[in-house]
């Protein structure tokens, strides 16, 4: 098994990277969907999660409201490190049990968009980095998202530089184009890949 964290800013294409490797029957752990099964009462974060910030991030029936808590610790940066303690060991926990399950494959992929923030290179043989033009980016967010263009910039402003995510990477995407540009790319990678394995193997 070869594992790859997969990695980059908001609206870089990551997941759109981590659909494309699903469409070839690849696995791929995605910790963002992993991390809000995290906000349910029968997960281990939930009382911790509660304990730190309040029930006024509760709804009606006691669940965690993710964008209550989104509006209380993204004005905060003491308080978004705090729910990161709390949320990464969880993630962490739930993406060695995939990696483990699926052992017996020979590529396996995991997006994670914290991985150089959390730490967690070294879970992985490679790290991908998926990136893009910021104003690419932005247009994006406000095509697909829609997001103003304020609300653009300033989540691209509380991320890690792109620049600092290349210089980190293994592999690199610069995905300005078409998904179908990104799908060529990834093709071409994909291939180089089987032929290093398969002239290992032959060794």
């Amino acid at each position: 098994m070869k594992t790859f964290g997969i990695t980059g800013t908001i609206g870089s294409g990551k997941s759109t990277l981590s659909i494309l490797l699903r469409r070839r029957h690849l696995s791929v752990f995605n910790a963002d969907v992993y991390s809000r099964t995290a906000f349910q009462k029968t997960a281990a974060p939930y009382a911790a999660v509660v304990d730190r910030f309040g029930t006024s991030i509760l709804d009606a029936n006691g669940e965690i409201d993710r964008r209550a808590l989104a509006g209380v610790v993204f004005a905060d940066e003491e308080k978004r490190v705090a729910l990161d303690e709390i949320v990464h060991p969880y993630v962490k926990e739930g993406l060695l049990r995939f990696l483990n399950h699926h052992s017996a494959d020979a590529l396996v992929f995991a997006e994670v968009p914290l991985l150089f923030e959390a730490g967690w290179e070294d879970l992985f043989d490679k790290v991908i980095v998926v990136t893009c033009e910021r104003e690419t980016a932005i247009r994006r967010l406000m095509e697909d998202r829609d997001f103003t263009r304020e609300e653009a910039e300033a989540r691209l402003s509380h991320q890690i530089d792109p620049s600092v995510q290349i210089a980190k990477a293994d592999v690199v995407f610069h995905n300005d184009g078409s998904i179908k540009d990104l799908d060529r790319a990834l093709g071409s990678w994909l291939m180089k890949q089987r032929k290093e394995r398969h002239g290992t193997e032959r060794r």
